[in-house]
Order: structure tokens, then sequence, then C-alpha cells
């Protein structure tokens, strides 16, 4: 991650709480792995690429915000 994506995740982290982070790092992270793992098996990336997280960052955002009750309902 790159400090443009860390203020990215921070203004996340305002915008909808601290407890936000940890879910949209996840969800943003599963999104990466699922679109870059079909291109690391053909060969057009190798693991020491360098892809940009913003965009999945904002994705991750996006299910978080989707899924907000569900998650909410699942934790209490």
């Amino acid at each position: 991650m790159g400090l443009g994506d860390a203020k990215l995740l921070s203004v996340i982290g305002f915008w909808f709480g601290w407890i936000s982070i940890p879910f949209v790092i996840f969800f943003s992270s599963a999104v990466a792995l699922l679109v870059v793992m079909p291109d690391v098996i053909k060969n057009k990336k190798n693991l020491s690429s360098q892809i940009p997280f913003g965009p999945y960052l904002i994705v991750g955002c996006i299910i978080f915000l989707v899924f907000n009750e569900q998650i909410k309902s699942f934790l209490n």
C-alpha cells in the first residue's frame, strides 16, 4: 500500500467509523485476489508485480456499505 491508499483508508475510517476499516481491508483484499489471480496463473503478472490498491479499497468500501446491516447483525 502506498501513501495514497493510506490516505484513502483514513478517509473511509473517518466517514464510516474505525470499525469499518478491518472489513474494508478484508473485502478489498479478497476482491483484489480474485481479480489478480487469473493474471498470475496465466503468467501475465508475477508475484512481485505492483498493482494499484485504491480501486479495490473503493470496491471494498461499497461492499461494506451494501452489507452494513448484515455485518452489524452478525457481530451482535
